[in-house]
């Protein structure tokens, strides 16, 4: 186990508290919700080390005007300090979708706050074609599956050494670091990044 295992254990569980406050108090996570949005990633795998949230919703064909409806509902809550919406259909053929990237305000924060502030979060919500939702959803159970006490703490512990890089989510991903943990028992940074460099080496041969 991890020796600050108990540490990353309190990081995750608070930020889950705040974050389905957040949600609750700005009234996002009831737009969310009934919109059919369902939370995925970290708060899903009890791995949380930053203010990011993250939800999926499988849908037939792309519908723009329902995906630009939910997004202004959330405008009109006050609490969204960004929104970027984006059409992946077009965009990103490979990884097909439509995109809300949404900067949340605390509702418990009564001062002015600036979109890059540290207590601002960060909400990605993807409306995907619901075989790579449901192809997604696979390989979430099967991680759980895999996931130990001492993996969830070597997984916080990687990610939150990584979570402010800048290569964290741009070509290193948080996927990345629960396959190397659970599926190629990687346990610290030094054998992540290793494990990264050959797996890098080896898609680009």
């Amino acid at each position: 186990m991890h020796s600050e295992a108990q540490e990353l254990f309190a990081l995750d569980e608070a930020l889950r508290a705040e974050g389905d406050r957040v949600l609750n108090e700005s009234g996002i996570g009831a737009i969310i919700e009934e919109a059919g949005y369902v939370p995925v990633g970290s708060q899903v795998m009890g791995t949380m080390t930053w203010r990011d949230l993250d939800f999926e919703l499988p849908e037939g064909e792309p519908d723009w005007d329902r995906h630009w409806e939910v997004g202004s509902r959330l405008a009109r809550t006050g609490w969204c300090v960004r929104l970027n919406c984006e059409n992946a259909y077009r965009g990103s053929p490979q990884h097909p979708g439509l995109y809300w990237g949404l900067r949340v305000a605390d509702p418990k924060r009564s001062e002015p706050t600036p979109k890059e502030h540290p207590s601002i979060w960060k909400l990605d919500l993807w409306r995907l074609p619901a075989t790579d939702f449901k192809h997604n959803k696979r390989r979430c159970e099967r991680w759980l599956s895999l996931m130990s006490e001492a993996a969830r703490a070597n997984i916080i512990a990687i990610k939150q050494a990584l979570c402010h890089e800048p290569e964290y989510r741009r070509t290193i991903l948080s996927v990345h670091i629960y396959e190397a943990v659970l599926e190629h028992g990687v346990q610290d940074l030094a054998a992540f990044r290793s494990w990264w460099e050959e797996t890098v080496e080896r898609e680009t041969q």
